[in-house]
């Protein structure tokens, strides 16, 4: 018991020993000292380090060194500076100079470098000194008020001869003075008198020179060759690509493949002749068919009566008939209500001509409270894509619908733009139907035109017409041009605000014009063919041309009323409408809108 006693307290007093030891406080301030010492002796290290760098390392920036907008000098020692401007004034002013040398004057006014005489010293103008200087200060008031202009004397610059820098190869030794050699070169000579004028050259003082000749206007007589030498031998010019063909171009010329009539008759006095070409294609004109996509639309309203219905359906199934194998076709009724054989067109085949039959049957007379509206069936017949073929719209109506303003203006502006000639619409009628003069303006917006039977019965034959006239188009897109010979050409063509026709192998091209003076022309005919451009090239000549008649004036009179209904639809002035009824009154014209 009394060994572990003692051992207990021996432990205790070794820990309580170990304990003293660790947190013996001269041993904390030993250790704070030799912490701050350390510190100290880094930062020595450090500076000295930094110190030594700076002075004898480029790595580090040096006081002495000049920031990147100090001047050359500034960046030198003072003995390579000293000189530099040693070099720079190699003399000292002399006792006559420093006498005379002029104090620096701030001045803020605007300094004039014109050649104007420079004034004398203020109070010794009979010295005669021809510089400008002051001892004095000056003021800006006293320089503005002395109408005094600060100026420099320029260096005198010497005439530059150019012969005597160019190559001497270049050059041809000539006896003959300059003026001899500018009469044998009267463009040269033209050139350089004008010049010399301007210059105030005298040319018959100027001595013998040598004369380049850079083509062969400019050459020397042939008599001198011998004595002068061989011509410069000049760098060939680059080989220059060829122009491609227009089989390269994919255009093809048909000039050849038509014929031309001209008419021609004198307008008003004073305003020139008028006159129409007519391109009449050759019946053996090796073109392919564009396929193209009809669409016959029939008006079904009340207004509509049921016989005339009947011979409408009658003439359309035998049109079908008529139709290529590669032709498609569909079928839209309508009244308040549309209704259409297929959602698409349908290939020109007997079973989709029996299909059409069908549908056909069905269609009968709406009743008196469905008024006929063109815009949705219209609307139906743009093609939703693109493509290579031609689209026609065949419209059967009697132009009831067409008497208000508001369905004229939808369908003549509205409808017409939102078509962009895409669509050629026809209209077949009556010769006793109503607004026939508004359906004739909308058909012709749209590249087409109106056909009047004059009875029901000769609607059938009407459309079968016009199905052999349109059935084989061979370009479509046109664009006419006319170019004249005469040096002050006035020639316009008509339609200018409308699009082109397209252009049918069964059907002649008439392309109508006025013209200041019967000079020849050269009348350009482009359009496309699928993938491919046509070309129609033809002088045109009144040498052999036929005289015209009134018909030719009234065709002239509608082109023009045509330009007075598009400002109309735009503005709705009915100043347009007066200005079309007095071209129209005198060959008995409606005016289309009213």
């Amino acid at each position: 018991m009394y060994q572990l006693l003692n051992n207990d307290r021996h432990d205790r007093t070794q820990g309580l020993s170990l304990n003293n030891h660790r947190y013996d406080p001269s041993l904390t301030k030993r250790g704070k000292r030799t912490f701050v010492f350390c510190i100290a002796a880094s930062l020595c290290c450090h500076i000295f380090s930094l110190l030594f760098l700076q002075r004898h390392s480029l790595w580090y920036f040096s006081p002495t060194a000049v920031p990147k907008e100090a001047s050359y000098l500034a960046s030198m020692d003072r003995p390579q500076k000293d000189k530099i401007l040693k070099e720079a004034f190699l003399q000292s002013p002399t006792k006559t100079e420093k006498e005379s040398a002029v104090e620096p004057v701030r001045v803020d006014i605007l300094l004039s470098f014109q050649p104007v005489p420079i004034l004398p010293k203020i109070g010794e103008e009979e010295k005669g000194n021809t510089s400008f200087h002051s001892t004095a200060p000056l003021s800006c008031d006293k320089l503005l008020s002395d109408h005094l202009e600060i100026s420099f004397n320029l260096p005198s610059l010497e005439r530059f001869n150019l012969f005597e820098h160019l190559p001497k190869d270049l050059i041809l030794p000539s006896p003959a003075p300059l003026q001899q050699a500018l009469e044998r070169a009267p463009l040269l000579s033209k050139t350089a008198i004008a010049f010399s004028r301007e210059a105030d050259l005298d040319l018959s003082q100027t001595p013998p020179v040598a004369i380049l000749y850079p083509n062969a206007l400019l050459s020397p007589p042939l008599t001198d060759l011998g004595q002068k030498g061989k011509f410069p031998i000049f760098a060939p010019l680059p080989h220059l690509p060829d122009l491609p063909t227009l089989a390269e171009l994919e255009t093809a010329s048909y000039s050849e493949f038509f014929d031309t009539e001209i008419v021609f008759t004198s307008l008003e006095e004073g305003e020139g002749y008028l006159f129409a070409v007519t391109l009449i294609p050759h019946q053996d004109l090796d073109l392919p068919k564009m396929r193209q996509h009809y669409s016959f639309l029939i008006d079904r309203s009340n207004s509509i009566q049921k016989e005339r219905l009947s011979a409408v359906k009658a003439a359309i199934i035998k049109a079908l008939e008529e139709l290529e194998l590669d032709d498609s076709f569909n079928i839209i009724s309508f009244d308040s209500h549309v209704e259409r054989l297929d959602l698409a067109t349908l290939p020109a085949t007997s079973s989709t001509i029996q299909k059409a039959k069908a549908f056909l049957d069905q269609i009968h007379l709406g009743s008196f409270f469905s008024p006929a509206n063109l815009s949705k069936p219209l609307a139906m017949t743009l093609p939703s894509q693109p493509d290579e073929g031609i689209h026609t719209a065949i419209l059967f109506t009697d132009g009831e619908t067409l008497g208000k303003k508001a369905v004229q203006r939808d369908l003549a502006l509205d409808w017409t733009a939102y078509n962009n000639g895409r669509v050629a619409l026809f209209a077949v009628g009556l010769g006793g139907d109503s607004h026939l003069e508004t359906l004739d303006c909308l058909a012709a917006f749209n590249r087409g035109k109106v056909l009047y039977a004059p009875t029901k019965k000769g609607i059938k034959r009407k459309l079968l017409k016009l199905i052999k006239t349109i059935g084989h188009p061979i370009a479509k897109d046109l664009s006419i041009r006319a170019v004249s010979c005469s040096p002050t050409p006035e020639i316009h063509l008509y339609p200018d605000a409308l699009p082109a026709p397209h252009l049918y192998l069964n059907e002649p091209y008439v392309v109508l014009g006025t013209t200041k003076t019967l000079d020849d022309f050269i009348l350009f005919v482009q359009g496309r063919i699928g993938t491919k451009w046509l070309n129609i090239k033809k002088n045109v000549s009144f040498v052999n041309a036929k005289k015209g008649g009134g018909g030719l004036k009234s065709q002239l009179a509608l082109q023009k009323a045509y330009w007075q209904y598009i400002c109309y639809l735009y503005d709705l002035n009915p100043a347009h409408l007066a200005e079309a009824q007095a071209i129209l009154d005198p060959y008995e014209i409606k005016v289309a809108f009213q």
